[in-house]
C-alpha cells in the first residue's frame, strides 16, 4: 500500500484530464426519442450552466440515493478556492437538485507539481456524507503542518475544520494508506510511517494503525496493555477492516518479525486486543505454525474472515489453504472450507465477500474443495447455514482491486461478472454478469437480450478509472452498488447492443429487474454513457454522459452525472421565475463561465448543422494489406482510423492509417494491416472501426475478412 512514483502520479492526471475534457460532438437527438426503462425519469444531478469547470467523475452516493458527491476540472461554482480539481456535492429537492462546492478555502505558495494539481483530496466520506475526510498538502487549519507536508483533517457540514494527524507523505496524490470514516462521522481510523504517540515509539518500520475521536489518537496495534506488538508495524485491509461504526478495527501483524503472520481485533471502546488466528487445533498430528490472511469481514465488525494453510481447528485435516470464520461475540473460530483430509483443492488468499448480515460468504478457490469437483481451475464458492456449495466455474475479475461481485445485504443473492462460460447459452469468451440465488441455487445470466449477448464486448459492473475513483477511496474498496437491497434489480454496462432500442454501438448501462432487461441510458445516441452506481433501494441509478438529456442542461454537450429515477422528475420551472437557493435548483453564487461548445450555439433560422462525420461504406475484403473506409468528414482536418478488438488485457489494434483531407465531402481512408491482423484466425470477424476527426469521432461494428 506504499505510494506511487511521480510518473504513476503524472500519468493519473493526464488520464484524469483527458476523460474529463474529452467531449462528443455528435449532435444531440430530440430528448423524446427514448425514454428509461422500468418507468425511470431522467435527471439532471450535475452543473447545469456553462461555467469553467467541467464534471470529471462521481465519489460515493448517498445511500438513499437523494446526495452525490462528484469530481470536477477546474473548481465548481461558487468554490472558495481554485484548484485543477474540484469537488462538489449536489442534494435533491422538490425542484431539482442543488448543487453546493465542498471544500474549505486555502493558499497555495509553492509551484510544487503535485500541490497545484491536487493540493487537496478527500479521502473518505460519512454514511451521509455530510462529514468528508480530507487528504491535504496545505495547511487547512491554524494548527495544521506546513505546506509540503501532508495531513488528515476532519470537515463537517456546518462546522469548522479540524486537524487529525499528519500522515507525513509528500503529496495526496500519493496516499495510497488506510483511512476510514465511521459511518456517522465520529471516529476515524488511518495508518502512517509518522510516530505521533510515545507508544510507537519502538517501531523501526513499516506503519502504525491510530483512531482519532473528538480530537484524540489512540494507538490500535497494541496489546490489552498498550504494549506494541509489532516493531514492523501493522497493516489494515480495506474490505472492512474497520467496521461502520468504526468501533472495531481488524489488522495483520507481518510475519517480518514476528516469524508468522497474524490477524488480531481490536475493540477500540473497551480497549482490548485479541489475536483471533490462534490455533485452536488440539489434534497431536496438527501441522505446523503459518501466516495467516484477513480475508474480510462484514459490514458491522461481528464476524471475519481468514485464510490460512495452518489447521486453526480439529476439523481442518488437509494442507491445503483453507477459510475460517471468526465470531466476535462468542469467541469462535470455525472451519468454512474443504477440511477433509483428501481435498485437493485450495482457498484463494484474495479477499472473501461476506454478507453485511448473517453467516453467508462468498469466496474463490482452485481444484477440488469439494467431493466429486474438477481439478482443475478457479471456482466461486458460497457458504452458509446449508454448508459448501459450488456456484460456478470460472475465475472473477479485478478491477482497480475490487473484486467484481456484489451481495445483497444477507448474501440471498449476488451478482458477479465472469468470462468463463458458466452457462450453456454464454458462447463468447468475453465477461458476462451473472445473478445468483442461493435460496433457490439457481444461476442467470443477465447480460443477454434479445439481439446479443455473445459478442465480442465485455461487461462491467462497477464503472472504469477515473469514473469512479475507487483508487481515491482510502477507506473503503466498496462503495459503489450494482444491486439493490432486494436483489431484484441488478445494473450493468457493455458496448454491446442486447436490445433493439440500443443502437449508438457505445456503451450503455442496463438493468435487469425482475427478470427483465431494460436500457437506463440514452442508447440512440452516439455517445457513451459510464455506469456511476445505484442507492441501495435501486430507486436511483447513475450514469455519466455527454448527452443533453433534459431542458435544464445547456451547458453544450460537457460531461454530466445523470441519476434514471424511479417515479422521478420535477415540474417545470416557469418562465421568467426569480431562481435562488430556496426555489429552483440553481445555486445563488456567482457561476464562473467558460466559453459555449460550438455544437451548442444556436443557428439562423432555415439553416441546420452539418458539423457530422459519417461513415458511408468499408470494404469487407482487404485489398493490398489495407482495409479500405469511405467517409465523409464535415471539414478539412486530418482524419484517423483504427480497427480493433478488445483482447483479454488490452484493445488489440488490426489495422490502423490516417489522412489529411483538404475539403469536406467523401473521401477514401485507407487502415493498413498490422502484424496482429495477419495472426488472427482466418474468417470474416466482427471488428469495431473507429474514425476521428479533431472532436469529431464515430465508432461502429463491422464485418471485415481475416487471414
Amino acid at each position: 500500500m506504499g505510494g506511487l512514483s511521480v510518473a504513476r502520479g503524472v500519468r493519473n492526471v493526464v488520464l484524469a484530464l483527458t476523460v474529463a475534457v474529452a467531449v462528443s460532438a455528435a449532435p444531440t437527438a430530440d430528448v423524446g426519442a427514448a425514454v428509461p426503462a422500468n418507468g425511470r425519469v431522467w435527471e439532471l444531478t450535475t452543473l447545469k450552466n456553462p461555467s469553467s469547470s467541467r464534471v470529471l467523475g462521481n465519489r460515493p452516493l448517498g445511500e438513499d440515493g437523494d446526495r452525490v458527491t462528484y469530481s470536477t476540472v477546474g473548481p465548481p461554482p461558487g468554490s472558495p478556492s481554485g484548484a485543477l480539481f474540484g469537488y462538489d456535492a449536489s442534494a435533491r429537492g422538490s425542484s431539482g437538485w442543488l448543487n453546493t462546492p465542498l471544500g474549505p478555502a486555502f493558499k497555495i505558495e509553492s509551484t510544487n507539481i503535485f500541490t497545484l494539481f491536487e493540493p487537496i483530496r478527500p479521502v473518505s466520506f460519512s454514511e451521509d456524507l455530510q462529514t468528508r475526510l480530507w487528504a491535504s498538502l496545505v495547511p487547512l487549519t491554524p494548527d495544521g503542518p506546513p505546506e509540503g507536508e501532508t495531513a488528515l483533517y476532519r470537515d463537517v457540514t456546518g462546522q469548522p475544520l479540524e486537524l487529525v494527524a499528519p500522515v507525513g507523505i509528500a503529496a495526496p496524490l500519493e496516499y495510497r494508506g488506510f483511512a476510514g470514516i465511521s459511518s456517522d462521522g465520529g471516529r476515524i481510523v488511518f495508518d502512517t510511517r509518522e510516530h505521533l504517540l510515545p507508544a510507537d515509539a519502538g517501531r523501526t518500520t513499516g506503519k502504525s494503525i491510530y483512531a482519532w475521536r473528538n480530537g484524540g489518537l489512540q494507538l490500535v496495534d497494541v496489546d490489552t496493555g498498550g504494549a506494541l506488538l509489532s516493531t514492523c508495524g501493522a497493516k489494515i485491509s480495506k474490505s472492512n477492516g474497520m467496521a461502520a461504526s468504526g468501533d472495531r478495527v481488524f489488522f495483520s501483524v507481518p510475519a517480518s518479525c514476528n516469524g508468522t503472520e497474524s490477524v488480531y481485533l481490536r475493540n477500540l471502546e473497551d480497549g482490548t486486543t485479541t489475536e483471533i488466528s490462534s490455533s485452536r487445533c488440539a489434534r497431536v498430528d496438527c501441522n505446523a505454525a503459518a501466516n495467516v490472511s484477513f480475508a474480510g469481514a462484514n459490514r458491522s465488525g461481528s464476524v471475519a474472515y481468514m485464510t490460512t494453510t495452518q489447521q486453526l481447528t480439529d476439523a481442518d485435516e488437509d494442507s491445503k489453504r483453507d477459510l475460517y470464520r471468526y465470531d466476535v461475540e462468542s469467541g469462535e473460530l470455525t472451519l468454512v472450507s474443504g477440511g477433509a483430509p483428501s481435498a485437493t483443492g485450495s482457498v484463494d488468499s484474495a479477499d472473501a465477500s461476506p454478507a453485511d448480515v448473517g453467516d453467508r460468504v462468498y469466496f474463490t478457490g482452485s481444484g477440488e474443495l469439494l467431493p466429486g469437483e474438477s481439478a482443475t481451475g478457479q471456482k466461486l464458492f458460497v457458504a452458509d447455514g446449508g454448508g459448501e456449495r459450488l456456484v460456478a466455474e470460472g475465475s472473477i475479475p479485478t478491477v482497480l482491486e475490487e473484486r467484481q461481485i456484489q451481495l445483497t445485504p444477507d448474501g440471498g443473492r449476488a451478482l458477479f461478472a465472469t468470462s468463463a462460460q458458466v452457462l450453456p447459452s454464454d458462447t463468447d469468451s468475453q465477461a458476462d454478469a451473472y445473478l445468483y440465488d442461493a435460496g433457490e441455487e439457481k444461476l442467470t445470466r443477465v447480460s443477454a437480450g434479445s439481439i446479443g449477448g455473445n459478442g465480442a464486448f465485455p461487461v462491467g459492473i462497477t464503472a472504469p478509472s477515473p469514473l469512479n475513483q475507487h483508487e481515491f477511496e482510502a477507506g473503503d474498496l466498496r462503495p459503489y452498488h450494482a444491486i439493490d437491497d432486494s436483489g431484484e434489480r441488478v445494473f450493468f454496462m457493455t458496448e454491446e447492443s442486447l436490445l433493439p432500442e440500443d443502437t449508438n454501438a457505445e456503451f450503455d448501462v442496463y438493468e435487469y429487474a425482475h427478470g427483465a432487461l431494460g436500457l437506463i441510458s440514452p442508447s440512440y445516441l452516439p455517445l457513451k454513457s459510464d455506469f456511476a452506481g445505484a442507492s441501495r433501494d435501486g430507486r436511483t441509478a447513475l450514469f455519466a454522459t455527454n448527452a443533453d438529456l433534459v431542458p435544464a442542461d445547456v451547458d453544450g454537450e460537457g460531461r454530466d452525472i445523470y441519476a434514471a429515477r424511479l417515479e422521478g422528475g420535477f415540474p417545470k420551472e416557469p418562465e421568467g421565475a426569480a431562481c435562488d437557493s430556496s426555489s429552483c435548483p440553481l445555486p445563488s453564487q456567482p457561476r464562473l463561465t467558460r466559453e459555449t461548445p460550438p455544437s451548442s450555439v444556436p443557428l439562423p433560422k432555415g439553416r441546420t448543422r452539418k458539423a457530422r462525420l459519417r461513415l458511408l461504406r468499408v470494404a469487407v475484403r482487404p485489398r493490398r494489406n489495407a482495409v479500405v473506409a469511405v467517409v465523409a468528414p464535415p471539414a478539412r482536418g486530418r482524419l484517423v482510423g483504427r480497427l480493433w478488438v478488445r483482447g483479454k488485457h488490452r484493445r488489440i489494434v488490426l489495422a490502423r492509417g490516417a489522412k489529411r483531407v483538404k475539403r469536406s465531402g467523401r473521401t477514401r481512408l485507407r487502415l493498413r494491416l498490422t502484424k496482429a491482423s495477419r495472426m488472427a484466425r482466418p474468417g470474416v470477424r466482427k471488428v469495431r472501426l473507429t474514425i476521428r476527426q479533431r472532436r469529431l469521432r464515430i465508432s461502429r461494428v463491422v464485418r471485415v475478412k481475416l487471414g
